[in-house]
């Protein structure tokens, strides 16, 4: 609904501050081969509460599958 636009705005946004942050620290992280949830926790504790853990997540996620892959 469009209540709730404002606080998807918000996330997108903080996000896209960080994204590029956050996706260096997910590849470095990827030579300890943590669990996902564990990068997950690590970020979590850089950028407490700026972004929504599912954002996150998928950006955790998109790193560790190309790492995967290539």
């Amino acid at each position: 609904s469009r209540s709730k636009l404002p606080d998807i705005f918000a996330a997108t946004t903080a996000l896209a501050m960080i994204r590029e942050e956050a996706t260096t620290m997910a590849i470095g992280l990827q030579d300890l081969e943590l669990p996902a949830l564990v990068t997950l926790e690590i970020l979590d504790a850089a950028w407490a509460n700026l972004i929504p853990m599912h954002k996150k997540w998928d950006l955790i996620t998109a790193v560790k599958h190309f790492h995967e892959r290539h």
